[in-house]
């Protein structure tokens, strides 16, 4: 019953459209990027097996870049490339089947890489840490060893060797009269 004072609303003639609850799936394209990284690198592999050497010192050496291409970044990546061996060499223990490791790398390639990777490299960072666990007290003697030798000694090593490495000359400040 409708009272008799107010207007019934008019019916609108265009209908109404109800947005669609279908959830979208979500997107990640830091997840493709890093699929389709992957699936060229492992194409890359198949095709030329002899780049793989090269691959892997581009990438050791972008690490070591990224950490800043010193000490500290030197001892991030062979805490990290001595995690990783670990984690691979681990998934041979066990049955011995060769055909069950395969499998079972197949089927962990998401989970290894990302997730592991990413706490090996997590655990990286910490490696001073490490070292004077390991060594107690003279983890400090051993790390200030490891910071002059490699400043004075393996470090304009590898700048001869990859020069593309080598610090910038800075310009000389140029004074005007």
């Amino acid at each position: 019953m409708s009272d008799p004072q107010t207007p019934e609303p008019e019916p609108n003639p265009e209908p109404i459209r109800r947005r669609s609850r279908r959830k979208r799936a979500k997107r990640r394209p830091w997840l493709r990027r890093r699929i389709r990284k992957s699936v060229r690198t492992v194409r890359g592999v198949v095709a030329e097996p002899g780049k793989v050497p090269a691959q892997i010192r581009n990438a050791l050496l972008k690490i070591w870049r990224m950490r800043g291409g010193g000490f500290y970044g030197f001892g991030y990546v062979v805490a990290f490339v001595v995690l990783e061996v670990r984690a691979f060499v681990g998934n041979f223990e066990g049955d011995g089947d060769i055909a069950t490791m395969i499998v079972q790398e197949a089927l962990q390639f998401f989970f290894r890489f990302a997730a592991q990777s990413f706490i090996n490299g997590f655990i990286a960072f910490g490696w001073p840490v490490f070292v004077l666990d390991y060594l107690g007290g003279w983890g400090l003697v051993a790390l200030g060893g490891g910071w002059l030798a490699f400043e004075y000694l393996f470090k304009p090593w590898i700048n001869s060797k990859l020069p593309e490495l080598a610090p910038k000359p800075k310009p000389s400040a140029a004074r005007a009269p």
